[in-house]
């Protein structure tokens, strides 16, 4: 940059780029996996980069990025991991940054399967996923080849190639979702040639070997006050709250709307279901996720930011939680509260908050089992009304039919 402030116009536009970053308010989290990680490269070798990185990060093994989720992700090159990478990299930028404005804060997160020497499973592709206070931007990237012959041109150019597309691809979605100048998304810089091979938008992209689809999920301001901890509860629908079946719902199944309908007839409630955002160790479900999950019911639906059932009877006393065999069994679990005691507590303050469940069978431990079959402490049996085999056996489940 020159003395004035503006930019020379004969600086390399990787620099350009990065400082106009860098002079933004934008601050945030990188967690990058799979041949994204030369826009680390550029960032930090950037003057200025301790105004933009907060922190980043290359979680390449299968367990790096298992403990950065919270869990093993269904497939480690696909869309929801990265856009859960670009929530887990968000939440993560709050806490470094407790008295930034939100509104200037986002978390990224990509994943990608590029050509290697080794025959690979897949198409060759990345997923690119950034996360604000205001929206969910995600992007895929396919790249062309994909076949052993081409993956042996692992080292020369077809991984130099598929890594400088996915390096603009990367600075393209950051900066239309951060809303940078546009010759930025453009992959180009005023009076600077892009570098040749650099796709710069959809078109550029498939000249050079690679297509690109991207979707920008804005959030209703409620859904940005659930995501920041300013509300926990949000009703899709009119409803009293006082029949409420809480799932992931991932997807919704027939067994969901089995329960309900029972449920109702049992307790002469209107049900609706209850969609929580917040997970235990888990991150936080991006715009684009609640939009396709809520999306799958008809009847009213709770989103709310209640991880735990204890916090869930807080906000909802007085309601019946119509719940699974392994739902009511992990709520008996003392290692949910850090030992028997605390487990004891939050069983009374169940109780006396008045709420209770109507518990469904599952298949546990190779076979169905219902209420009868569990030993569970008599201070929550007391809580619980049973559903017999007779009346519901259904033994299908959300990850069965993810095929996880």
């Amino acid at each position: 940059m020159i003395p004035d402030g503006s930019f020379d116009t004969n600086a390399d536009e990787p620099l350009r780029r990065a400082q106009l970053l860098h002079q933004s308010p934008w601050r945030g989290v990188l967690h990058i996996t799979g041949g994204g990680a030369r826009l680390l490269e550029e960032l930090l070798t950037t003057p200025g980069a301790s105004a933009t990185v907060l922190e980043a990060t290359v979680p390449y093994a299968e367990s790096a990025l298992a403990e950065l989720l919270g869990r093993r992700p269904d497939q480690a090159c696909a869309a929801p991991t990265a856009r859960a990478m670009a929530m887990t990299a968000f939440q993560r930028a709050r806490r470094l940054a407790p008295l930034a404005d939100p509104a200037t804060l986002f978390g990224l997160g990509a994943t990608a399967s590029l050509a290697t020497g080794r025959a690979k499973r897949g198409a060759q592709r990345a997923h690119v996923a950034i996360q604000t206070v205001a929206a969910t931007r995600e992007a895929t990237v396919h790249f062309s080849g994909g076949g052993r012959a081409e993956t042996r041109l692992v080292g020369s150019r077809a991984r130099d190639e598929q890594e400088a597309l996915l390096l603009d691809g990367l600075w393209r979605e950051l900066a239309v979702a951060l809303d940078l100048p546009q010759w930025v998304a453009e992959g180009t810089t005023p009076n600077v040639p892009s570098r040749s091979g650099a796709g710069a938008g959809a078109g550029a992209g498939a000249r050079s070997g690679a297509r690109s689809t991207a979707t920008t999920t804005h959030a209703p301001e409620a859904w940005r006050e659930l995501i920041l901890g300013h509300r926990t509860t949000l009703a899709t629908q009119p409803h009293d709250g006082r029949l409420l079946l809480p799932g992931a719902f991932n997807p919704l199944h027939h067994g969901h709307e089995r329960m309900l309908t029972l449920a109702e007839a049992r307790t002469g409630r209107a049900g609706a279901y209850e969609l929580s955002i917040a997970n235990v160790d888990k991150p936080l479900l991006d715009y684009a996720e609640i939009a396709h999950r809520l999306a799958q019911f008809e009847q009213p639906v709770w989103l709310t930011r209640l991880p735990t059932f204890v916090e869930k009877a807080r906000a909802f006393p007085e309601t019946v939680f119509a719940v699974g065999a392994d739902t009511i069994e992990r709520i008996a679990a003392p290692r949910y509260y850090g030992g028997v005691s605390g487990r004891d507590a939050a069983l009374a303050e169940l109780r006396d908050l008045g709420v209770s469940f109507c518990v469904f069978g599952r298949s546990l431990e190779g076979r169905f089992q219902v209420l009868d079959d569990l030993p569970l402490p008599p201070l929550l049996r007391a809580l619980c009304i049973g559903v017999s085999a007779a009346e519901f056996n259904d033994p299908i489940s959300s990850s069965a039919l993810r095929g996880g």
